[in-house]
């Protein structure tokens, strides 16, 4: 277990490897802690529907609260390959509670994630693409933060003008991996009707920034999703992102 604040409460990062380590039990408590921390979204609908985020993942790394025991955070990825044999983090699903958004338990988070993933002093093993789907424009806001390192770009461009066309033609490899059967746009990266339930956000969050805001405005509604591609580009930037999210050494401890 690896401790992922420091001068805050206590949270720490507990990892739960599927099947074998994500009991009926264990998977109960990480709803009930996710609905709680979470009382603006519809996390009872959404996980009544879809529990595969947990059950489909390689790695779940639960952020925990110490002093109550309830799970206030979560970040799942499984590890998939494309066509072309390129190495894609697939982020089944990411929630951090609603009292801790702002940035440090999500990095922290991240660093226990890649440590026991086996890239934390590994960065020439790290899928060169991560990605998720995302209704809220604070998920890209915050990764396209991290296109300052060096050698590493974002998809979608929310900037107004057309999208890079490699980069598109490797969305839609990724989106009929993440999303298959669902209808997908490369020019706004929107996956049409790929969340459910539709209104598990009752009103879209904003971001800071106006551009991301009005490229989700403009291109989603309920249900949809944007795919959002981090692509990490070279070994060094690889090194320079593990750098970023590091938390520290991560001590093995059994999961609950």
């Amino acid at each position: 277990m690896a401790t992922i604040t420091a001068g805050r409460p206590a949270v720490e990062a507990v990892h739960l490897r599927p099947p074998g380590e994500l009991t009926a039990e264990r998977e109960e408590w990480l709803v009930d802690g996710l609905v709680d921390a979470l009382p603006g979204l519809r996390m009872r609908e959404l996980f009544t529907l879809r529990r595969d985020m947990f059950r489909s993942a390689d790695l779940i790394t639960v952020a925990v609260e110490r002093a109550s025991g309830a799970a206030v955070g979560v970040l799942c990825s499984r590890t998939e390959r494309l066509a072309t044999g390129a190495t894609l983090l697939n982020v089944t699903t990411q929630f951090v509670a609603e009292q801790m958004r702002h940035g440090f338990v999500f990095r922290a988070g991240w660093g226990a994630h890649f440590a026991a993933l086996g890239h934390g002093g590994d960065p020439a093993g790290l899928p060169r693409l991560i990605a998720l789907k995302t209704y809220n424009p604070v998920v890209l806001c915050g990764m396209r933060a991290f296109t300052r390192i060096p050698g590493t770009s974002l998809y979608p461009d929310c900037r107004g003008g057309p999208q890079d066309p490699e980069r598109m033609q490797t969305a839609e490899r990724i989106a009929a991996v993440m999303a298959p059967g669902y209808p997908f746009d490369p020019k706004s990266g929107v996956i049409s009707g790929a969340g459910v339930p539709a209104d598990l956000y009752p009103h879209r969050p904003l971001c800071r920034d106006a551009e991301i805001n009005d490229h989700f405005a403009r291109n989603t509604r309920p249900g949809d999703r944007v795919l959002c591609v981090f692509d990490v580009g070279t070994v060094e930037a690889a090194a320079a992102l593990l750098s970023a999210f590091r938390a520290g050494p991560a001590t093995p401890q059994e999961p609950r």
